[in-house]
């Protein structure tokens, strides 16, 4: 009878293991200035740190408030995507003149037992179990943006053969995401059962990766089955592509007329 408890006790624990899937977030400083880490308003680390790795990370969304060391510097929040069984590396900076709500964007992605090359010794903290404090003190809270290049007549061009071959037209942005980390955007957005989480995620993983290809930003929208959808994504796309100049292409993924006009007036009236 005792072994048949123990049994059943570790089916137990392996069943809310496996329901509770684990992964870890790591904020490094993109300029090497320290910072310190809230994490749905529960500081993290209380001295500040140029990297700081958290552990023990159950949910896919956590907001993080970056509070800057330098004084009179704003702090910066996004909510953020922490993928099941992954550490993801997020890197941060302060807001400036040309970024006035600073950055967090994605750095790399690895598998959960993978070593981190970035990491440093010393800056692990696992969720739930470090000190909570007050909600960050000093400086305006910032809704965490991307680098976006808008296309002017300064733009860089595409040499070619170069990113997209064949391409030689201006850039909107650069440089667009790895193979490897597109095909972690996508494995997110198919982990999702319902559209509308489809498309949160999808959107979010848009804006944390700052720059794609058309034919990227192509296989993203043939994940959804609707163009409502595919035109709410591809609006906010826009502003995320490399090879501007070949955004027209996107018109093929639609399945009615009206869309690609509707997509063809917001651009225009940009």
């Amino acid at each position: 009878m005792k072994r048949k408890i123990i049994l059943i006790i570790m089916l137990f624990s392996g069943i809310q293991m496996f329901g509770q899937l684990s992964r870890n977030i790591v904020i490094t400083s993109g300029n090497n200035v320290p910072f310190r880490v809230y994490v749905n308003k529960g500081l993290i680390n209380n001295a500040p740190l140029k990297e700081v790795r958290i552990t023990g990370l159950t949910a896919d969304y956590y907001d993080i408030t970056v509070q800057f060391a330098t004084r009179g510097t704003p702090t910066v929040t996004s909510s953020l995507y922490a993928a099941p069984l992954s550490e993801i590396v997020y890197e941060v900076y302060p807001p400036d003149n040309r970024n006035p709500e600073g950055t967090i964007y994605i750095q790399d992605i690895y598998p959960l037992n993978e070593k981190i090359p970035q990491f440093q010794p010393g800056t692990v903290f696992v969720f739930g179990t470090t000190g909570r404090a007050m909600p960050p003190q000093g400086g305006n809270i910032q809704s965490g943006q991307i680098n976006i290049n808008i296309t002017n007549n300064n733009t860089p061009v595409n040499p070619p053969g170069g990113v997209v071959p064949g391409y030689t037209g201006t850039i909107g942005c650069q440089p667009p995401v790895t193979p490897d980390r597109y095909e972690s955007m996508l494995q997110a957005v198919i982990s999702k059962d319902f559209d509308e989480a489809k498309l949160r995620v999808a959107k979010q993983i848009i804006r944390q990766n700052s720059c794609l290809t058309v034919s990227q930003l192509m296989g993203i929208l043939r994940l959804f089955d609707f163009d409502k959808d595919k035109l709410e994504l591809a609006k906010l796309a826009y502003h995320y592509i490399y090879d501007i100049e070949n955004f027209y292409k996107v018109n093929n993924v639609f399945d009615f007329e009206n869309s690609v006009e509707e997509l063809d007036k917001y651009i225009s009236d940009y």
